[in-house]
């Protein structure tokens, strides 16, 4: 593909808003052509990379509007303070599975220590 035509798509891209394809766009082709993908399958590569670049900053932009004071993953917790919780109970819940399930969560304890007696999955 000439630079023209290279400039031309870079700037449609950006006009559309696709700007995670358009900054990608020249390393992308590189690849495309050294793979040998037929138009589709670079198309849909090109459109799966926009897709989970938007969800990672959807995700950041959340979590910054949220203005947590202090953030905490599951990743994060010791498992060995709470040593009472049934770890295979909260594996299961960083799957996320509970929420497709529209299932509660109830984690009992003494308030405001942080301290869990029982967690609850209904």
């Amino acid at each position: 593909m000439n630079a023209a035509v290279t400039a031309a798509l870079s700037a449609n891209l950006k006009t559309l808003k696709l700007s995670h394809i358009a900054n990608e766009l020249e390393v992308s082709l590189r690849q495309a052509r050294e793979s040998g993908l037929d138009y589709a399958e670079f198309l849909l590569q090109l459109t799966e990379h926009e897709l989970q670049v938007r969800s990672e900053n959807r995700q950041k932009r959340r979590i910054k509007e949220a203005k947590f004071p202090l953030l905490k993953t599951f990743e994060g917790f010791d498992l060995e303070v709470a040593r009472d919780l049934d770890k295979r109970l909260i594996k299961e819940l960083c799957s996320g599975q509970y929420i497709k399930e529209h299932r509660n969560v109830i984690f009992l304890g003494r308030s405001g220590t942080g301290n869990y007696a029982k967690c609850l999955l209904m």
